[in-house]
């Protein structure tokens, strides 16, 4: 991790690498030429940054200099986190920790390490994470480095947060209090925003607000931007949490404004959700519904475009052979959800499009059937969001192979607890009895071992083509309304 905030490890880097009379080839210059390029991708100028990574690990490689290349893996690591692609994350990660060798400083050990961690807990292995970090931790206290004591904290207590280890993350978070007041070190915000949702998490919900009380004192003008709407964003989940609706009205409405004076349009996606939880929470369910869907439409958007930007990056760094063999890859990429292996809705809608044509020529029928998870923020608020993103595995590992066994058949990840299924060649009763058969394998599915004993159920909207409609807004919006009279009727129900 770069011990400096990026623009002034940048102006460091830029002022080594021009340096007159500094040689090109000595490892001291392939240094800070890497930190150059991390420091750029981290304050957004991302493909350059990339390329100029990928370029010290290639001159690494050729003369076997094992500590800059194990920097270069770990610096790529920390890239590949920030464009969402946990899995070369993790693989840069693993190979920065095994190319160090023995006897190599236990600091740089000990941020490797960390590095690790942060990947494993991206890639949703908790347990492993959460070990990494305490080896980490263990190293950089052996060695009295106290940035990296400080440093591996916040993200320990992030990652037993996301593993809904309550108690866990409680603890870590008072040590980092600690830790930090007695260094004189003030905390910043996204480290309050973990401390909150730490006592969140254990109903301390007064305590969780007076933590982030001071951050979004500030005023909204300032250069932390995005830190104060993710405090905004969670003391308005810790007022409805609370019982006190009107606080967090007001206080997403305030993160609503600044999301959008700011153009967070991930943040503002994320207040979409809250404001679909608020509505719930007061009552209204209809509007609430209709939030939540607008929340996962937008979502699906969002995550379709960074997986384009992933895919223009990777190719800022593979070589131009790699990137033209990793095109397949780069296009499948973009439509396929990176959770369940489905196809994402990009995909489907052009698919949909297609069929919708055969089916005006006469020459075919359709049926689509909208699937949403019944109170499935329960089992990650109550089991933790790897159990939840387990079941959403095996729900679609269930719709894939319901859909398979019919020529042409198709299921989608819509976004969150939302699928769609498209059966082509299918009337509305043959379809509807088709999606009852996948409801009833849905509930009958051995989910106590997965949930602990919660059961997982779904809703189902089904809507024909020609029957109800051959453009694809109408049949869509058919099939919505038919899912919302299934929540409506009391769930674990298809309404055709």
């Amino acid at each position: 991790m770069l011990r400096h905030d990026a623009r002034t490890a940048l102006t460091r880097a830029r002022e080594e690498v021009d340096r007159p009379g500094v040689d090109p080839e000595s490892v001291e210059y392939q240094h800070w030429l890497l930190v150059k390029g991390a420091a750029q991708a981290s304050v957004g100028d991302t493909e350059d940054g990339a390329r100029i990574m990928r370029e010290v690990k290639n001159w690494a490689e050729e003369r076997d200099e094992k500590a800059l290349l194990a920097l270069s893996h770990r610096r790529l690591s920390a890239l590949f986190r920030r464009v969402g692609d946990p899995a070369l994350m993790l693989e840069h990660a693993v190979a920065a920790v095994e190319l160090l060798d023995p006897d190599a400083d236990p600091s740089v050990r000990a941020d490797h390490l960390i590095g690790l961690a942060d990947a494993l807990g991206a890639s949703g292995s908790y347990e492993d994470s959460i070990r990494r970090y305490q080896e980490g931790a263990r190293l950089a206290e052996a060695c009295h480095d106290r940035y990296l004591q400080l440093a591996v904290l916040n993200n320990l207590a992030y990652t037993q947060y996301e593993a809904g280890l309550a108690a866990e993350a409680v603890a870590t978070v008072e040590q980092m209090q600690r830790d930090y007041a007695a260094e004189g070190q003030a905390l910043r915000t996204h480290e309050g925003d973990t401390i909150a949702r730490a006592y969140s998490l254990v109903g301390r919900f007064e305590e969780a607000a007076a933590v982030l009380e001071p951050f979004i004192a500030q005023a909204d003008i300032g250069e932390d931007c995005d830190g104060i709407v993710l405090a905004l964003l969670t003391l308005t989940d810790v007022k409805r949490r609370s019982g006190d609706f009107d606080g967090a009205q007001s206080t997403l409405d305030r993160a609503c404004r600044l999301a959008e004076h700011y153009a967070l349009s991930g943040r503002s996606i994320e207040a979409l959700r809250e404001q679909a939880e608020l509505y719930a929470a007061r009552g209204d369910f209809k509007l609430a519904f209709e939030t939540f869907r607008d929340f996962h439409r937008a979502d699906e958007e969002m995550r379709a475009m960074e997986r384009d930007g992933r895919a223009r990056t990777l190719n800022a760094i593979f070589e131009a052979t790699e990137a033209r063999r990793s095109s397949d890859y780069f296009r499948e990429l973009s439509v396929r959800d990176p959770l369940t292996g489905l196809h994402n809705r990009r995909h489907l809608d052009s698919r949909l499009i297609e069929l919708l044509a055969e089916v005006e020529t006469g020459t075919t029928q359709l049926t689509v059937g909208l699937l949403d998870l019944d109170h499935f923020k329960r089992i990650n608020d109550t089991r933790s969001h790897a159990v939840g993103d387990e079941v959403l595995r095996q729900v679609a590992g269930l719709l894939q192979a319901a859909t398979g066994e019919l020529p042409g058949g198709i299921a989608a990840r819509m976004g969150g607890e939302e699928f769609l299924v498209l059966l082509p060649g299918m009337d509305r009763a043959e379809g509807t009895e088709r999606l009852e058969r996948l409801r009833r394998d849905i509930a009958a599915h051995p989910w106590a071992d997965v949930t602990d004993g919660i059961s997982v159920t779904v809703s189902v909207g089904v809507a024909s083509a020609p029957t109800d409609a051959t453009a694809r807004a109408e049949l869509l919006s058919v099939a919505d309304e038919n899912l919302y009279r299934a929540k409506r009727a009391g769930r674990d129900q298809v309404v055709g």
